[in-house]
């Protein structure tokens, strides 16, 4: 039941705009903070094994919670109510970062925090594509103003916190995800609804194609590698001589570059296929982490970033397009979110602990260069792939 406040909002705001704002609004707040929360951890004095483990915690309470949370928004028909929950308490647990109680306490509150975080991207999208399918509109484009927001975030609040002190970081994102919890009021609860019986919830989680399980593979490899950049990119970049701009500059490149070729990919994949796709982008960020571990100034890895932009631009979309190729109606949600659990719930739960040690013993150019070897695995996986599929053609023809 919509509340007084959307009823206000969906009569003021055509629903195009409305997309526009909870996109560009939400991944602003997440550009804001993401880039720069382990740069204020290492000027905390914590080590890079401490830094990978706070980062490994997310990926594991995604596994648990994700699921129960999204589950349970779906029987309350409260999709709205979840998200604006999740990013209320997200602002509260991020204001408390500010306290310097040392390293527990954050890990205390890390468990907390990452309690709410996992159901907050899987709703917002479900919800956004639906309303964009009831409205005759292109979810695509509201995506887009989400790279915009977190380029823009990523660039302008990196020049904020080198001013007034990264120390204000935790205070400022909260604030952001506080305005997010009120913005994404501006989507609506789809108005019917398929119920699906537990048992065959359970049943659809499980792919039969062989094929599924090996590309499944080849995106964990990938996101296993990226996030030795998402956890050590920033620190990378100060201790290569960079500031706090050139950090937020850094990922901002990134985002800036990925809005046009995501909108070039959807062409391209119709005359290579989604698989091919995959595998450029696949070999672009092992390339990337190649050239993290060989730079020698932080301007180069603004550069790099930016080409590492044009393989997200190219995996986020292909993998999309490819798991949904190979399930059947009643198994899109399933297949995507076991695809989600392994991308960003067991890849950041493995990576945090082995990165960070490795970081700490080897240091961070070592560290990058086993990531790149890490996202060649996973370009060898989708040879394969393709290798079979090519095989499975010709004895079609044969037949």
């Amino acid at each position: 039941m919509e509340t007084a406040m959307q009823q206000s909002w969906k009569k003021r705001l055509s629903p195009n705009l409305r997309g526009t704002i909870v996109f560009l609004v939400t991944f602003f707040a997440v550009g804001a903070f993401m880039p720069f929360v382990n740069l204020a951890f290492d000027q905390r004095g914590l080590s890079e094994s401490q830094i990978g483990l706070y980062n490994a915690l997310p990926g594991a309470i995604t596994i648990i919670s994700g699921p129960i949370l999204c589950r349970l928004a779906d029987k309350k028909r409260a999709r709205v109510l979840f998200t604006t929950i999740g990013f209320l308490m997200l602002g509260v647990f991020t204001a408390l970062m500010t306290i310097p109680w040392g390293f527990l306490w954050l890990l205390s509150l890390q468990v907390v925090y990452s309690a709410f975080s996992p159901p907050i991207t899987p709703i917002r999208d479900g919800l956004a594509a639906r309303m964009a399918n009831k409205y005759g509109l292109d979810f695509g484009n509201w995506r887009l103003w989400g790279s915009l927001g977190f380029a823009v975030a990523s660039l302008v609040m990196g020049m904020v916190w080198q001013c007034i002190g990264i120390e204000w970081l935790f205070l400022g994102a909260a604030a952001l995800f506080l305005l997010s919890g009120v913005v994404v009021n501006l989507l609506e609860e789809p108005e019917e609804e398929k119920i699906i019986h537990q048992t065959e919830l359970w049943h659809q989680w499980i792919p039969r194609e062989s094929v599924v399980w090996l590309f499944l593979s080849a995106v964990f490899l990938s996101n296993l590698a990226q996030q030795a950049f998402y956890q050590f990119s920033a620190i990378h970049m100060i201790r290569l001589g960079g500031s706090e701009t050139m950090a937020g500059m850094m990922r901002s490149a990134s985002a800036v570059v990925e809005i046009p070729t995501m909108y070039l990919v959807s062409k391209l994949i119709r005359k290579i296929g989604p698989m091919w796709s995959f595998l450029i982008g696949a070999s672009i960020f092992a390339l990337s982490w190649l050239g993290f571990s060989l730079a020698t100034a932080g301007w180069m890895l603004i550069a790099i970033t930016a080409f590492r932009g044009i393989g997200f631009g190219f995996t986020a979309v292909s993998a999309v397009v490819y798991i949904d190729s190979k399930a059947r109606v009643s198994e899109v949600a399933s297949y995507q979110g076991l695809m989600n659990i392994l991308a960003f719930g067991l890849a950041p739960l493995i990576a945090g602990p082995v990165f960070g040690s490795l970081a700490q013993s080897l240091g961070l150019p070592a560290m990058f260069g086993v990531a790149s070897g890490v996202g060649w695995s996973a370009a060898v996986v989708c040879i394969v792939i393709l290798l079979l599929q090519r095989r499975q053609c010709q004895m079609r023809k044969t037949v």
